[in-house]
């Protein structure tokens, strides 16, 4: 089967992870996907555009002003056509504001994965995107979501019950995933950040940084318990985002600019768990993210939010400590929890990531979803 994904990639977050690696085991499978990635005209290769084509996956620039003109359907439709696909899978809205409305048959098959869902401001241009979508969702001919919290959200509820499905994320093995970064040079981790984590014992926050990852509080929450504990531990938050400058600021406003570092950017952070204490996930809200997966399979301690499909992840707690998002309180009482921990107790028995999130399982599930529409 050609399956065609529409993504507009703005970074290498956690949607695009997912998309690359079901795209990589649809192949694995014997299917021909290609990633259509969607952005503005001029724009040059994107990082999400090499790391797919690193994979070994097919990449098409699309090249296409960011409106819902004739013109710009008829371009996509036109690509469409020419790749001779027999199914669209779209990871976004603005493929679905695109593709969505048109008619069976004008287009192919069309399938929707929400990978996640964040209020905007009101009357603020991506709230009208969003309103858009929701109207696009109820014209494609299935809508996935990738948790059972999101079946509740009113977006989903508006379309027809029979053409929603969950289908869970899932992620390749870690060998897998080690071994396609050695390919492409990335398996080195940054020395500095080596050095970091070498000089006492690390707790790591991996995510864009923007509000809703809430990492102001986990700041203040680890500031906290730091100092509770003798000032013993140093945080690593890795990634970039629009808040970068505000967390910035309130670091040195908690003067904990020797405990705490902002890394950026690093391709296959979670490579940096393997020494670390502990990974820390303080989001308000969340689909089921992929970082939270690879952390279990590091077999890392966790202390997570109780949002989206954490509480799924983690047991309900029982692999890993959950608390109440936004309750600073709560996570430095986890946080300090874990930094009391002794290293025989860190080295005992640990959590793993449960075999059903596995992207093999996760290919076939789509796979069947793909068969059941066309």
């Amino acid at each position: 089967m050609r399956i065609l994904h529409l993504i507009h990639s703005e970074g290498i977050y956690g949607a695009e992870l997912i998309l690359l690696y079901l795209a990589h085991e649809q192949q694995q499978q014997g299917h021909q996907p290609i990633i259509g990635s969607m952005r503005d005209p001029g724009t040059p290769e994107t990082p999400f555009e090499a790391l797919a084509a690193s994979w070994g996956v097919t990449v098409v620039p699309i090249r296409i002003v960011p409106r819902p003109t004739p013109a710009v359907i008829r371009r996509l439709l036109e690509i469409s056509r020419g790749l001779q696909t027999g199914i669209v899978h779209s990871h976004g809205y603005k493929a679905n504001i695109l593709l969505g409305p048109q008619r069976r048959g004008t287009r192919p098959p069309m399938v929707s994965t929400l990978h996640g869902w964040t209020a905007s401001r009101t009357f603020s241009f991506l709230w009208l995107y969003e309103r858009l979508d929701r109207w696009a969702l109820g014209h494609v001919d299935a809508v996935v979501v990738v948790t059972r919290a999101m079946l509740k959200l009113p977006a989903v509820r508006a379309v027809a019950a029979d053409r929603v499905h969950l289908i869970e994320n899932g992620i390749p093995a870690l060998a897998t995933r080690m071994a396609a970064l050695a390919l492409r040079g990335a398996a080195a981790v940054p020395r500095s950040l080596i050095e970091f984590t070498r000089r006492r014992p690390t707790l790591v926050g991996i995510g864009r940084l923007s509000a809703e990852k809430g990492f102001a509080g986990l700041i203040e929450a680890f500031g906290r318990a730091n100092r509770a504990h003798g000032d013993t531990h140093q945080l690593l938050l890795v990634g970039e985002g629009p808040e970068r400058a505000a967390l910035a600021e309130r670091i040195a406003a908690l003067g904990l600019q020797e405990r705490v570092t902002l890394a950026g950017y690093v391709a296959g952070a979670d490579r940096l768990l393997e020494a670390s204490t502990g990974f820390v996930m303080s989001s308000l809200t969340e689909g089921m993210p992929v970082v939270l997966m690879e952390a279990l399979q590091w077999g890392v301690p966790v202390v997570a939010t109780a949002v989206g499909a954490i509480p799924e992840l983690l047991q309900d707690g029982r692999a890993g400590e959950l608390v109440a998002p936004g309750d600073v309180d709560a996570l430095t009482r986890a946080l300090s929890a874990l930094m009391a921990r002794t290293p025989a107790a860190a080295a005992g028995p640990r959590a793993a990531l449960p075999s059903h999130f596995s992207s093999a399982r996760m290919a076939r599930d789509y796979l069947r979803l793909y068969e059941a529409i066309t």
